[in-house]
């Protein structure tokens, strides 16, 4: 670890620090359903990262098949916390097929350890008062896992990011980031969940999960560098 010395005795950490946040919000409705609590997801956001601004937070959740107005009031509470909110649908009533957002998440958490800035919109929830629903109310606005028809015509990339795409800005911000300390929280993940915090320590990255005690797994405990017991916390409730 690199310090400056800042005169009096005074010395600072010379090395930048970015938080990424990775919320399973389905394990977490699962976990507080169970004690009887509301979270304050403001609260708890600030709360699991030391109060620094994360680079990414995002939270993951299941949705109904049928669209639900609670479900979307929750979300866009959630979106309002500061979150992006990646969701999948359930399969309709009668059909067994196991769904979760555990893919998701690994992806991002792999991503975010390796450098990378730029993360993928697919499934994003678009909150109600998001300036393109508010100017196209009857369009299909959130891509809740069904895929949108095209708007503009097919492109074809080539192997080699071209010079100011997307896909080269996202490089060329990975590399540049290479140096940064990159800290990973996760929220009640899943076992699933801990072969890629794994990967992402032995990665270099400080990687933390936080869920309740009572409710955890072994695996989650072993993979992360340190854990944080919801359980003890008074601070991230809502009254």
């Amino acid at each position: 670890m690199k310090y400056e010395e800042l005169g009096g005795g005074f010395i600072k950490k010379r090395e930048k620090r970015v938080v990424g946040l990775f919320i399973d919000g389905t394990g977490l409705d699962r976990a507080t359903r169970r004690i009887n609590r509301k979270v304050d997801m403001s609260a708890l956001v600030r709360g699991v990262t030391s109060g620094l601004n994360p680079v990414i937070a995002r939270y993951y959740t299941l949705i109904p098949y049928e669209d639900d107005s609670r479900q979307r009031a929750f979300l866009d509470a959630v979106a309002r916390a500061g979150l992006s909110v990646i969701v999948k649908r359930l399969p309709p009533k009668g059909i067994t097929r196991q769904v979760s957002v555990d893919l998701e998440m690994a992806s991002d958490i792999v991503a975010f350890s390796l450098g990378l800035s730029s993360f993928s919109k697919e499934n994003e929830y678009m909150p109600a008062d998001h300036p393109l629903r508010v100017a196209a109310p009857s369009a299909v606005v959130a891509n809740f896992g069904r895929k949108q028809a095209a708007s503009q015509p097919e492109r074809h990339e080539s192997a080699e990011p071209q010079e100011g795409s997307p896909r080269d800005k996202a490089l060329l911000s990975r590399d540049a980031d290479l140096s940064v300390q990159r800290s990973i929280v996760v929220v009640c993940p899943s076992r699933e969940i801990s072969y890629p915090l794994g990967m992402a320590k032995d990665l270099g990255c400080d990687t933390t999960s936080a869920d309740f005690g009572q409710f955890n797994t072994g695996d989650i405990l072993k993979s992360a560098a340190k854990w944080i017991d919801l359980s003890d916390s008074e601070t991230i409730w809502r009254d």
